[in-house]
């Protein structure tokens, strides 16, 4: 969002409530300006200090829920301000984004007067470089394409009989192709037998997460 914040009013200033979007009730908001940064609860308020009130700025939370801890990547005018694990996964209604939110609401004692100039809403994680990219507001508001970003290449998976075969772009170079059996506790390990960035798998193996790692 490109907003612009009120230099008075209360110390905490509600950007967004999720958890509960009844207008009338008396429920605390989920993501919060206050001393010129932005976060909720404890240690969500790292950052630098630059999301400042009588300026515009651009404010980015990219949350990942699925990530191993859940994170939300925080960002302002182009500069990050924190990779926020603090008990995400803990408190899920107030960290992710539900079928329906209310903008700037709070039970009333944590509101400021404010400006906005564009509000945009994104499916999946946008990466730093992708927030870097992004940059400070702009009167035309934030850009749907972000331009000048090297995307990261996307395996494909395709199956055989018994088989499964992982691959990825061959013009892609300086990725590793890695797996492990969990997610709750991974051991990512270099996967044997790749090739011209393909590999095939036995399937009777077992379960296996796998990543590209550059």
């Amino acid at each position: 969002m490109d907003v612009l914040l009120d230099t008075s009013g209360p110390g905490a200033a509600s950007l967004i409530r999720i958890s509960n979007t009844n207008l009338d009730a008396n429920v605390d908001g989920d993501l919060f300006w206050q001393g010129n940064n932005f976060g909720q609860g404890g240690n969500g308020y790292n950052g630098t200090g630059i999301f400042t009130a009588g300026e515009w700025h651009r404010v980015i939370a990219a949350y990942d829920e699925a990530a191993n801890p859940p994170v939300v990547t925080k960002f302002v005018d182009g500069v990050k301000q924190d990779d926020w694990t603090a008990n995400q996964g803990l408190d899920n209604p107030r960290r992710a984004l539900q079928p329906l939110a209310v903008l700037f609401c709070d039970n009333g004692d944590e509101r400021r007067a404010l400006w906005v100039n564009s509000i945009q809403i994104r499916a999946g994680k946008l990466s730093d470089a992708e927030m870097v990219a992004l940059g400070g507001p702009s009167a035309d508001g934030i850009p749907v394409v972000i331009t000048g970003v090297a995307m990261p290449p996307t395996l494909s998976v395709s199956r055989g009989t018994g088989t499964v075969t992982i691959a990825w772009p061959t013009d892609v170079t300086g990725f590793t192709l890695e797996g492990t059996p969990t997610l709750a506790s991974p051991n990512w390990q270099a996967v044997p037998g790749v090739a011209n960035n393909s590999v095939t798998l036995p399937t009777s193996a077992g379960d296996q997460f796998f990543r590209l790692k550059q």
